[in-house]
């Protein structure tokens, strides 16, 4: 004979559902501000009681009956789409945020006990009273859902209620709450960053200790943008803040600007009825970077602000960049919204149970990410011309520019922090745009700065590592620079003798000597280096090697005086001197080489 059976849910489940599903005081009262959407309601408060441990949410949304909150509320696994309204749009037209019914648990998380009363325009108020300490109970029994009896809720639950004065609505009372030491600051930013519902509908209202939360809850972040890319057709109110960021990233290289384009794209799906469909998916947003990493905390905790896919004005996951790894720099200074509403569809549930992630495997959020993928790289790309014209830290992992050119932006930048560090704020203001401008002028120069410096002295060490070390081995125009020697009728100049009676005139003598001296080459000027001839006609000679440089001695040497003035090049000269100077370094090459074969053939012959 045949007999009836049912399933038996253990409490058990609920647990795992709720309890041990949702972790983040954000998410739960996430899932409290959803249900209120959901229902329609133009205004959701929250209310928070540290002294009394209690957290308070009410909403004006069309609340439920008695048989609601058994049938609904209570009942988990029950969605509101295809029951009330349609598939994915409330009575009122508003995009569904809840899809399987199990967010509600969420409650259970963060608080001994939750009371929850509400009622519609044409029933009177209903409620029950959830206890953690009677669901232990009850898990520890092994108990069944059908054993377990919810109390009425409390008087306190029913006056908060009726404070309400709107004819219909439902009230959250979480007594006994388990919060974090979170600031209210953190927790209004938390809120304004997780939540875009304005963006669909500017009826809607969150009130957090009686004042409304808005974008400018999140100026503090707003403040420490430095740039800002924001998608085409994105109506955010948000972005009003990120102004001046955006103007910044569309003036300082405008050569070689990067704006991101109309991004959208067709996706095959399928409908309810598995049949095939096409659906048109746009993504709107922005992307920012901030001055530096730190400014991307959050104040009053230690999350960061990070770059959030949205969908139809509620976070659904956070830190999607995750998702698209490039160990860029860029990475470290980035924030933002995505919004894709498309990714909720008829016939799809894309996100996981605890509604914080995109489930991996759906068509529309892969497409997604290989867009965000290409857009990111350029975004990096652009952020980091734009530092290096402002000589600041970039993004060293890019073959945008060659190593010396950041390093010598990189110290430019440093030594000038050095300088102003001994200015008063009024003066580094008031100096600013000259002493930025010094500082690119010296990040472009000092390149040229280190590359005269190491030409000279490697110079110098060859012409001394090749027999060139004493007064008698040098050729007789150095002689007559150096010592007395005379040269073609003329006294000799005694440099040396000069340049050292001098600085014991200033007091620089034996210890106090301030002239390190490796070789009486170290007096000696490019030019007359440059112009090195050996008076043997089988030495060494700068013009024998490289005699097409013979006639540009003096353009190198006013080139790199122009440099050891501390002055700039024109464009023209900087073409100058990088045609040039790789001439000299040939004759570097060549000489090095010559030296090196003599040597060898010295001791060749020694042996």
């Amino acid at each position: 004979m045949s007999q009836e059976h049912k399933f038996l849910i253990s409490m058990t489940v609920l647990d795992h559902l709720g309890r041990q599903l949702y972790r983040n005081f954000i998410t739960v009262i996430g899932e409290a501000i959803s249900n209120a959407w959901d229902a329609d309601a133009q205004n959701v408060w929250i209310e928070l009681d540290r002294e009394q441990k209690t957290l308070t949410i009410s909403d004006d949304g069309h609340g439920m009956s008695s048989e609601d909150l058994d049938e609904k509320f209570l009942k988990i696994g029950y969605t509101k789409r295809g029951h009330e309204g349609t598939d994915i749009h409330s009575r009122s037209g508003r995009p569904y945020i809840g899809a399987k019914g199990i967010g509600k648990l969420a409650l259970l998380s963060c608080a001994d006990e939750v009371s929850i009363v509400s009622k519609t325009r044409t029933t009177q108020p209903t409620g029950c009273r959830i206890s953690n300490t009677e669901l232990d109970e009850a898990i520890n029994n092994d108990r069944s859902t059908d054993q377990v009896l919810l109390k009425d809720a409390g008087d306190h639950a029913y006056q908060l209620l009726d404070n309400l004065n709107s004819p219909s609505g439902t009230v959250l009372v979480l007594s006994g709450m388990r919060t974090t030491n979170n600031t209210d600051e953190f927790l209004r930013s938390s809120i304004a960053q997780g939540f875009r519902f304005s963006l669909i509908d500017k009826n809607f209202h969150i009130y957090y200790n009686r004042s409304e939360i808005t974008y400018k809850d999140l100026s503090r972040l707003t403040e420490r943008t430095q740039f800002a890319w924001v998608f085409p057709d994105t109506d955010d109110d948000f972005t009003q803040l990120l102004q001046d960021a955006t103007k910044q990233t569309q003036s300082i290289d405008q050569d070689n600007n990067y704006t991101i384009p109309a991004t959208s794209f067709i996706c095959d799906d399928t409908n309810d009825d598995n049949r095939a469909q096409q659906q048109l998916i746009t993504i709107t947003g922005f992307i920012a970077t901030t001055l530096k990493p730190r400014d991307l905390q959050i104040y009053g905790s230690n999350e960061r602000a990070t770059l959030d896919l949205f969908v139809n004005g509620r976070m659904r996951e956070r830190n999607i960049i995750q998702h698209i790894p490039s160990s860029r720099v860029p990475e470290q200074y980035i924030y933002g919204q995505i919004h894709v509403d498309g990714l909720d569809r008829p016939g799809t549930d894309p996100f996981t149970s605890a509604r914080e992630q995109v489930i991996a495997t759906d068509p529309i959020y892969q497409r997604v990410l290989e867009l965000l993928k290409d857009i990111l790289k350029k975004i990096y790309d652009h952020w980091d011309r734009m530092r290096v014209k402002l000589n600041q830290e970039s993004d060293t992992t890019s073959d945008q520019f060659n190593r010396g050119t950041r390093s010598a932006k990189s110290l430019a930048s440093g030594t000038m922090q050095q300088i102003l560090k001994s200015l008063s704020e009024e003066e580094r203001t008031h100096w600013k745009s000259i002493t930025d401008e010094l500082t690119s002028r010296a990040s472009l120069m000092s390149k040229y700065y280190t590359l005269t410096f190491l030409t000279e002295a490697f110079l110098r060490k060859l012409l001394n590592d090749n027999g060139y070390q004493t007064p008698d081995s040098f050729p007789p125009f150095i002689q007559n620079k150096l010592y007395d020697y005379p040269y073609k009728g003329k006294n000799g100049v005694n440099r040396i003798t000069k340049i050292n009676n001098k600085e014991a005139e200033l007091g620089y003598k034996d210890k106090a000597s301030i002239r390190k001296i490796e070789s009486d080459l170290d007096y000696l000027e490019f030019r007359e280096l440059l112009s090195f001839c050996d008076k043997d006609p089988n030495g060494l000679s700068f013009k024998q090697i490289a005699p097409e440089l013979s006639n540009k001695v003096e353009h190198i040497v006013t080139l790199r005086n122009i440099i050891m003035h501390c002055c700039s090049f024109t464009s023209h000269g900087r073409e100058e001197f990088t045609t040039l100077y790789p001439k000299l370094h040939a004759l570097l090459k060549a000489f090095a080489s010559n030296a090196m074969r003599t040597r060898d053939s010295e001791i060749s012959n020694q042996d």
